[in-house]
C-alpha cells in the first residue's frame, strides 16, 4: 500500500477482490472500500445474499409452472378481450357477437346444445374433452381472478367464497334478436307464429331480477321478452347465472314504448301493467285492477296478452303505464312493495292461468 494511506498499519477483514487488485494496478488505496466489516454488516450481506438466493429459485419455480400454462399474463390480447366482455356495456358484447359465461355447470349445460368458440380454465388438461369448444386454453388462476373481479377490497373478499370450479371462462356467440312484428320463431318452430304470451320489461336493472323473470317466462311458456328503457343486457354474465341461460332458449327484441304498443295491436295483443294503489293516484288514472279480480279476457278483441314489469324503483314508465291496462297486486299495509322479480313472476303466473290462449 501506497505510503500516508489511512488503511497503513490497519488489518483489512475480507477485503473484496477488485478492490485489492484495483489498489495494486494503480498503487492506491481505496480506504473507503476496504475498511472492515463490522458483524452487522456481515449479517446483513449475508440476509441479501438470502434473498437474492430465494428470488431466483422463486423465479426458477414460476417458470417451470408458467410452461404448464398458455396464458400466464393479464397483459395477453385474450384477457384483455374477455375484460371487455364482462365490463362493456349491451353494444360491445353486440359489436363482438360474443357473451361472456362463467362456472364450470353453467358452461357444461350450455354446451349440451351449443358450442362454446372458447374456453378458459385452470385445470389440468386431462379435463379439456369435458368441454363442448372450439378451444380450450388453460389459464392462471390469478390471471382469471383478473378477469372477474376489479382490484378492490369487496372483490378480494368475494373471490375467496368462490370454489374452485367457477374460475372458468367461456365465450359463445350469442343468438340474434327477433322481430316479433313478423311472428316469433321459437325453438322446434317450424314457421313464425304470432305471439300470444308477451313479457315486456321496462328499465329493469337489477341482473338478479332479470334473471329471475327470463326464467319465470320460460317455465310459464312465454312466447318471448320485449326489452324497452335502460335494461340490463340480457347476456351479462350475472344475467346468464342468475337465469341459468335462459335467454338462448326465449325469443327477444329491443325497442320503445311505441313499438310495444304497436306490436301488441299488431297481433292483438291485450297491453297490461303492473302498478300500485299509489302510482295509479299519482299519474292520476283509474285505480288498478287488482290481480283477484281480472275479468275475462275479450276474445272477440284479444288473441293474448302482454303483461310490463318496470324499473325496481320508479315502475313502468308513465307513458306506457297510462296506455296499458293497470294490473295491481293486493298486499298488506306492513310492505311497501315487492321485488320486481317476485311480483313479476306472481303477475306473470296469474295471467296465464286467467288468460290462456284461445287455441289451449
Amino acid at each position: 500500500l501506497k505510503q500516508g494511506s489511512p488503511c497503513l498499519g490497519k488489518p483489512l477483514l475480507q477485503p473484496r477482490r477488485c478492490h485489492a487488485a484495483a489498489a495494486a494496478a494503480t498503487g492506491r488505496c481505496r480506504w473507503w472500500l476496504c475498511r472492515p466489516l463490522s458483524a452487522g454488516a456481515l449479517r446483513r450481506r449475508r440476509r441479501r445474499r438470502q434473498r437474492r438466493r430465494g428470488a431466483m429459485a422463486a423465479k426458477a419455480a414460476a417458470a417451470s409452472v408458467i410452461g404448464r400454462f398458455d396464458i400466464s399474463s393479464t397483459r395477453n390480447g385474450c384477457i384483455k378481450e374477455l375484460l371487455r366482455l364482462r365490463v362493456g356495456r349491451r353494444r360491445a358484447r353486440e359489436k363482438r357477437g360474443l357473451a361472456l359465461v362463467r362456472g364450470r355447470q353453467l358452461i357444461n349445460h350450455i354446451g349440451e346444445f351449443f358450442k362454446f368458440k372458447e374456453v378458459f380454465t385452470h385445470e389440468p388438461r386431462e379435463s379439456f374433452d369435458a368441454y363442448n369448444a372450439e378451444r380450450v386454453v388453460r389459464v392462471e388462476k390469478d390471471v382469471l381472478k383478473h378477469v372477474l373481479f376489479s382490484n378492490t377490497f369487496e372483490a378480494e373478499r368475494h373471490s375467496k367464497r368462490m370454489d374452485d370450479d367457477e374460475y372458468v371462462v367461456g365465450t359463445i356467440e350469442q343468438p340474434l334478436p327477433s322481430d316479433f312484428s313478423h311472428g316469433i320463431l321459437a325453438i322446434g318452430d317450424a314457421a313464425p307464429r304470432p305471439p300470444r304470451r308477451l313479457l315486456a320489461l321496462d328499465g329493469v336493472k337489477h341482473p338478479e331480477n332479470m334473471g329471475m323473470l327470463l326464467s319465470t317466462a320460460v317455465a310459464l311458456r312465454y312466447d318471448g321478452v320485449f326489452l324497452s328503457g335502460p335494461c340490463i343486457d340480457t347476456f351479462n354474465f350475472k344475467v346468464l347465472e342468475a337465469s341459468q341461460a335462459a335467454a338462448w332458449t326465449l325469443p327477444y327484441c329491443f325497442g320503445t314504448t311505441d313499438e310495444l304498443l304497436a306490436l301488441c295491436k299488431r297481433h292483438r295483443l291485450a297491453p297490461c301493467a303492473a302498478a300500485s294503489e299509489l302510482s295509479s293516484q299519482l299519474h292520476g288514472a283509474s285505480p288498478a285492477v287488482p290481480v283477484a279480480e281480472l275479468p275475462d279476457l275479450d276474445a272477440r278483441r284479444y288473441s293474448g296478452f302482454c303483461i310490463a314489469v318496470g324499473n325496481e324503483s320508479r315502475g313502468v314508465s308513465t307513458e306506457l303505464l297510462t296506455r296499458c291496462t293497470r294490473i295491481a297486486l293486493p298486499m298488506s299495509e306492513l310492505v311497501e312493495s315487492l321485488n320486481a322479480g317476485v311480483a313479476g313472476g306472481i303477475l306473470m303466473h296469474t295471467l296465464a292461468c286467467a288468460w290462456p290462449p284461445p287455441d289451449e
